[in-house]
């Protein structure tokens, strides 16, 4: 099963990559088509809440490893039409089919690391996983770097996509054999809860890694340099996370990170210190570690005859406000970046912190 999960793995990462791409040359794009490119991220989340839900169905109804195939197409050939398309709306169209699919391999692989992984290291293979968004965009931040021509950067993006591909054959199809550790659950009480946390989560992470770049070039800061750590450490972070919650249970474990966020984020409003600023940046991506997790722990509450559904129902409110809208909402605050992202962070903290009260533990003492 090794050889499957580092698959599932890998493939999570060029997914990551893939949607995080265009966040890294929107102004040069915006060059060509205008402001309006910059519609393309919130776009790719909208279909990202769609996606997550259409593909888990397949999954449950049908076959994790079809959905899984269907994902992966969905994310790779829009990707490499990003060098022959010149057509605002079209590329709207692009990116919406590439959150589509991005989201939906997200699903129906946070169900298949439950159905693949020993129990004792789910959380661990869980938090490895999510973490990789922040691999992605470390990734995406250092191919723009090293392509700064539009075409040659989304040509390799998209011919390493294709990678994906191969790896797949490497996956089983999933047999659906391992149980839900909570028993008999309210699914309408969990849906709600893990609806709320993922709300909070995606308020959280996608602004947070949107718009430090921003506000640290701003400030006049090395932006480079102090999002790559922020981004490196928050991957190591998060697979600790995971590990740690396997060891002493998803929810004390989530208390521990919230407790970071909210610290480190009235840190950000009360700080004019610029190094302080920077390591409280940092130490926001490490206490973000509360949602590494999450999409294991949601797999493991819900039974496998829905668990794909389930999980997928659970992060689309999360995709949708949080991915879709999260860095407007901040954007249309009036307190300056600084205050608005702090005061942002802070919020979304607190409703992590407030539904995750509700949810059952999985980790069995």
């Amino acid at each position: 099963m090794l050889k499957a999960i580092i698959s599932l793995l890998l493939i999570f990462l060029l997914a990551a990559l893939s949607v995080y791409s265009i966040s890294f040359v929107l102004p040069s794009l915006s060059s060509i088509y205008g402001q309006g490119v910059y519609f393309t991220v919130p776009l790719s989340w909208i279909g990202g809440s769609i996606g997550g839900v259409a593909l888990s169905i397949l999954a449950d109804r049908w076959s994790r490893k079809f959905s899984l195939l269907v994902s992966i197409a969905l994310f790779t050939f829009p990707l490499l039409l990003n060098v022959l398309v010149r057509n605002l709306s079209l590329l709207y169209a692009i990116w919406f089919l590439i959150g589509f699919g991005v989201n939906g391999e997200n699903g129906i692989s946070y169900a298949y690391a439950a159905e693949l992984s020993p129990p004792r290291y789910r959380g661990f293979v869980g938090s490895i996983m999510q973490g990789l968004y922040f691999m992605g965009g470390l990734l995406g931040l250092i191919w723009a770097f090293l392509f700064t021509n539009l075409d040659t950067y989304f040509l390799t993006l998209g011919l390493a996509s294709l990678l994906s591909f191969v790896l797949w054959f490497l996956i089983p199809e999933s047999k659906w054999k391992s149980r839900s550790s909570t028993g008999r659950i309210n699914v309408l009480r969990i849906v709600i809860l893990g609806s709320l946390f993922a709300i909070g989560s995606f308020l959280f992470v996608v602004p947070l890694v949107s718009l430090s770049f921003t506000l640290l070039s701003s400030l006049k800061l090395n932006a480079f340099l102090v999002l790559s750590i922020a981004l490196l450490v928050g991957m190591i972070a998060f697979t600790l996370a995971g590990r740690i919650s396997d060891r002493i249970g998803r929810k004390r474990t989530t208390f521990l990170f919230i407790g970071i966020s909210i610290l480190f984020s009235l840190a950000i409003l009360l700080t004019l210190n610029s190094t302080l600023l920077s390591i409280s940046l940092i130490m926001l991506m490490v206490g973000s570690s509360f949602f590494a997790y999450f999409g294991i722990w949601m797999s493991e509450i819900f039974p496998p005859e829905i668990r794909a559904t389930g999980t997928n129902v659970v992060f689309f409110l999360g995709r949708l406000v949080g991915g879709g809208f999260g860095v407007s909402l901040v954007l249309l605050m009036p307190f300056g970046l600084k205050d608005d992202l702090g005061i942002s962070l802070l919020v979304s903290s607190i409703l992590v912190l407030g539904s995750v009260l509700g949810l059952p533990e999985t980790v069995k003492k």
